[in-house]
């Protein structure tokens, strides 16, 4: 009887076991997050664009640099009351002829050298902007996990944009707009047609 349920309790624990590996394999299999190695240069910012580019000098070369912020998305210039909001935030974080740090990842189709930056405080602005609720976590970009959970926190909290029932994406206004290479910008895309066509020959 004793041996009965010993072996019955073993094997209830091989599979209490077995369902939270398979939990946690599932969870961390969900979770991706990229991490940059920090570039040993020091940068000077030189420009604040908007809410997510900027320039900076590289203070080993002077080579100037456009930064494309890492993971986020800021609402564009003339989008209202928070292009310009997300804007002068981000030139309060990183006010002109300070020092940061950038973790570096690749360079998007712009030219711009996408990063997350670190200000003069050691504070992540990227994520900073995204906690203020000043940018959104960019769902198309690979690797940016911790950004969605920032958001939700910032969601949860009404902060910034999200206490905006009106806000509109970045993604959907540049589309309506046709602001950039994925809007509907007519001109923009003749232009990139006659390029190819050129190209062909």
């Amino acid at each position: 009887m004793f041996k009965i349920l010993g072996i019955c309790l073993i094997i209830t624990n091989l599979a209490i076991y077995e369902s939270k590996w398979s939990s946690y394999n599932r969870t961390k299999g969900s979770f991706f997050q990229k991490k940059l190695s920090i570039s040993p240069d020091s940068f000077t910012v030189i420009k604040v664009a908007d809410g997510d580019t900027i320039t900076v000098r590289n203070n080993s070369n002077w080579e100037l640099v456009r930064i494309r912020f890492f993971c986020i998305d800021a609402p564009e210039k003339s989008q209202p009351k928070w292009g310009k909001e997300s804007s002068d935030k981000l030139r309060e974080l990183l006010p002109l002829n300070s020092k940061v740090k950038l973790a570096i990842d690749k360079t998007d189709l712009y030219g711009r050298t996408v990063a997350e930056v670190f200000n003069y405080k050691r504070e992540n602005v990227n994520k900073k902007m995204t906690e203020l609720g000043l940018v959104v976590h960019y769902r198309f970009q690979k690797g940016c996990d911790d950004y969605r959970l920032v958001e939700k926190t910032a969601k949860s909290a009404n902060r910034g944009v999200w206490n905006d029932k009106k806000f509109e994406l970045p993604w959907n206004y540049r589309k309506k707009m046709g602001i950039g290479a994925r809007g509907n910008n007519t001109s923009y895309h003749k232009k990139q047609k006659f390029k190819t066509k050129n190209t062909a020959f």
